[in-house]
């Protein structure tokens, strides 16, 4: 009984450890401080437990162990699913087809930014767009049928102003 008590006791803490970290580089600063207290007291219970009763059972290393690295995969599908965080997509295509996805983006209520650019095949245009990370999927299915354009996802750390502040302030 003791080893799962260890197990899924370690389990929640590495996976709340793995969701703050990210909260941490998106500058979460409060929910990150939050989740902080929570790791920190089951961390200090837990390794005391472990730690005092080891010499005369040493598998409850084990069980400490083996649920860090389940609770590191745990958290990463958790931070996943929860998809905090914005992303700017930039798209860089011939001019036509550039111009087809701006408006099939536009037309799906996207905030589109093009610019034109040039690269070794000759004049391009890039299209720039910032969505919300769970949206990610729904915005390459858009892009999935055109064959011939070079897209970047970048993570944003900070927005200030424009058509994705808006919408987010009116949720």
């Amino acid at each position: 009984m003791i080893y799962l008590i260890i197990f899924f006791a370690k389990l929640l803490e590495v996976a709340i450890m793995t969701v703050r970290l990210v909260l941490m580089t998106r500058g979460n600063r409060v929910a990150a401080s939050l989740l902080s207290a929570v790791e920190i007291a089951i961390w200090i219970v837990l390794t005391s437990t472990v730690l005092l009763g080891l010499s005369e059972d040493p598998l409850r290393a084990v069980a400490f162990g083996l649920a860090f690295v389940v609770g590191v995969f745990l958290g990463m599908i958790i931070e996943d699913k929860l998809a905090l965080g914005l992303v700017q997509i930039e798209i860089i295509a011939d001019f036509e087809e550039a111009k087809e996805i701006t408006r099939k983006l536009r037309d799906n209520r996207y905030g589109v930014t093009t610019f034109d650019c040039e690269g070794l095949e000759g004049k391009k245009l890039a299209v720039n767009v910032k969505v919300h990370r769970k949206d990610i999927t729904k915005t390459m299915k858009i892009l999935k049928e055109y064959e011939h354009v070079f897209v970047t996802v970048t993570d944003i750390r900070s927005l200030s102003r424009g058509i994705i502040e808006r919408r987010m302030i009116m949720k």
